[in-house]
């Protein structure tokens, strides 16, 4: 019994650990995020728990169930409750339809793993298929060269996106700029990016507004900090160890590269909310976070902006292939002001993310 209590105890201050992450800088706390990582395994230990106190006749079920009531607000923002549906892609002229997805430079970069081809023709008649009306895109890359490297932005416009924003990383090569991408098929009246002040891979903040009918809004993307640093460094999404490195050098590596990882995402974070605050329109805010709806990331960007996934979604939402399918690190949040209709996530494997697609109406919500 002692062991089922202290075991019981480990899983209780885990759980509200994580209750504490939207109040707490994470940049300088980074212990207090990494429960987060694990949150719904830690939530699943939970249940468990209680079942197995109720079974046991133990004061121990209620004590477990207030703890876990506790942490309402964090179980709502992982799990969607809303039974699986099938996404109707007929859509009315009313509808606007939002494409997110980290595209991994169109697969280019693994080209030798596919015998010298890329997942790009396939990606792009996915895109194709989901017809949204504006597309979000992070690690989107245009060659100067085509010869070997076909333009993408030439694509887009070709599939109906003459409207388009694009804005290479501060250190991007110049032959093969990458970055971030906002397409459209209706007009963008106006732009702008900013960078982080804490920003290693040279990202930037953009934002386009668009008139969509009688209506304007301004769609926000971005990608925040992941968890690698330089080219000779492996990332931690591929969870291998690099042999150069002992044992205890590869866990301090690992911790540090998390470690710095929370510190930049913060930063990011509060940044990213100041800008959406300032916005003089509705806005959707998309993006590559690399971070879960557990963390101060999350929370701090997310504001006042319903998240489209727990509108209209279902389950956990992973939006990468790692980590047993349940970790959600991209999103499309959206202002008060639309009514969120439908929410679909394609699980393909053309790139290390997978396509975030929602559609959305303007309403006169409060």
């Amino acid at each position: 019994m002692r062991i089922l209590v202290f075991l019981n105890v480990g899983i209780i201050l885990a759980y509200l650990s994580t209750c504490l992450v939207p109040f707490i800088n994470t940049g300088y706390n980074p212990l207090i995020a990494f429960p987060g990582l694990v949150f719904p395994f830690i939530f699943l230990g939970l249940v468990i728990f209680i079942i197995l106190w109720i079974f046991l006749k133990s004061k121990w079920w209620w004590i477990s169930l207030i703890v876990l009531a506790a942490g309402l607000q964090q179980v709502l923002a992982v799990f969607s409750f809303h039974p699986p549906k099938n996404f109707l892609y007929n859509k009315n002229p009313e509808t606007l339809r939002v494409l997110q997805w980290n595209v991994t430079s169109w697969d280019e970069g693994d080209r030798k793993e596919h015998g010298g081809a890329s997942y790009r023709p396939f990606m792009l008649d996915l895109v194709k298929k989901d017809n949204a009306d504006v597309l979000c895109f992070q690690e989107f890359f245009e060659a100067k060269d085509t010869g070997y490297y076909k333009s993408n932005i030439s694509a887009f416009i070709k599939m109906g996106y003459p409207y388009y924003y694009f804005v290479p990383l501060s250190n991007s090569r110049e032959d093969l700029p990458s970055g971030t991408a906002i397409f459209s098929k209706y007009p963008i009246i106006d732009s702008a990016s900013f960078g982080y002040e804490l920003n290693y891979t040279g990202d930037h903040l953009l934002y386009a507004d668009i008139k969509f009918k009688n209506e304007i809004f301004r769609i926000y993307t971005t990608h925040l900090q992941p968890v690698y640093f330089d080219n000779s460094e492996y990332k931690i999404s591929n969870w291998m160890k690099p042999e150069t490195e002992s044992e205890v050098g590869y866990f301090h590596s690992l911790f540090s590269r998390f470690k710095k990882g929370f510190e930049y995402r913060y930063q990011q974070s509060v940044f990213v909310h100041k800008k959406i605050e300032e916005s003089p329109y509705p806005s959707i805010m998309c993006g590559d976070f690399n971070d879960v709806p557990n963390s101060n990331t999350y929370f701090t960007v997310k504001g006042k902006l319903r998240d489209a996934f727990l509108k209209s979604g279902s389950g956990f939402g992973a939006t990468i292939p790692f980590f047993s399918k349940m970790l959600r690190i991209d999103y499309i949040f959206a202002d008060k002001k639309f009514k969120v209709t439908q929410f679909h996530i394609d699980h393909v494997d053309y790139s290390n993310h997978y396509p975030v697609l929602t559609d959305l109406v303007f309403s006169n919500t409060k």
